[in-house]
């Protein structure tokens, strides 16, 4: 084999490192292209079609599916849940996974829920009732009126007692401490100062509230709790203030929840010979 030129070989060298260096372009080239179709594939979990496809069993795994609802029904209440609940779109979850942190979240997620299923719904069943009584949150306020009709035309007493505790706890947390007197129609400590009832909607009498709340006896104990200038005041007012502790005199502090209501002949009566029998012969005296 003849000897090669030195410039023939210098040629050579020259042209393999050429290739070399357009190997190493193209490979450098195809790991970028790999690691963008990489990367574009974790970016591809379209979470409306993962709804779509994995919500029966979503449902079903979170222990929810003994409610009822339709599948389309579910897909609307629970789309931006799951959502939230799934977070990052870059891996793939199971439905089993998503449905593990649901119930994780449940003191969070099922007040949500619940108040959802509370708008929606026309005529619930008696375990769509229960889930909706036993995990409403603050949206009570606002729901206890459609959820009291419910209930009063069920025989779940316990779920109606359960809905005023929570009526009574979310009103004293997020309105005032002190809560409005009870309605006599309802029993929600709902009735306010015109005596309409924000949850059942009966107006109601001076005289069915002074009948459900035993008025005449705790007149008089209100009238033996004060002094003889408190009495003085009170023989000048035909009316007193009553929410669900107390009755107390128009010259107390006034709060949202007070309801005037007015002294009859009788009860004048009383606070005229509360205040003849304790102050007038002191005073003369």
């Amino acid at each position: 084999m003849p000897k090669k030129s030195g410039k023939t070989a210098a040629r050579e060298r020259k042209a393999d490192k050429s290739r070399e260096r357009k190997e190493e372009r193209n490979v450098s080239k195809e790991s970028q292209e790999n690691l963008s179709r990489k990367s574009a594939s974790r970016k591809e979990v379209d979470l409306d079609s993962w709804i779509e496809k994995n919500i029966d069993e979503l449902v079903s795994r979170a222990g929810l599916d003994y409610l009822g609802l339709s599948r389309e029904l579910w897909i609307e209440v629970l789309r931006d849940i799951a959502t939230d609940l799934y977070g990052s779109t870059t891996s793939y979850k199971t439905a089993d996974e998503v449905a593990r942190k649901l119930v994780r979240n449940s003191e969070r997620v099922f007040p949500v829920l619940a108040s959802r299923l509370a708008q929606i719904l026309v005529s619930p069943s008696i375990d769509q009732l229960e889930f909706v009584v036993t995990n409403i949150g603050e949206a009570v306020l606002g729901l206890a009126p459609k959820i009291y009709t419910w209930l009063s035309k069920s025989s779940r007493s316990d779920l109606l007692e359960i809905l005023r505790y929570k009526w009574a706890s979310t009103w004293s947390r997020t309105k005032t401490s002190l809560l409005p007197a009870a309605c006599p129609k309802c029993g929600f400590n709902s009735l306010m100062p015109d005596l309409a009832c924000l949850v059942c909607g009966a107006s109601i009498t001076e005289k069915e509230l002074k009948t459900s709340i035993d008025f005449s006896d705790r007149l008089r104990e209100l009238l033996n709790s004060m002094d003889c200038s408190e009495l003085r005041d009170l023989v000048n007012y035909d009316y007193v203030l009553v929410n669900d502790i107390e009755i107390k005199p128009p010259s107390a502090s006034r709060l949202p929840v007070d309801i005037e209501v007015y002294l009859n002949r009788a009860e004048r009566e009383l606070v005229r010979e509360a205040y003849r029998s304790r102050c007038l012969s002191s005073e003369i005296t």
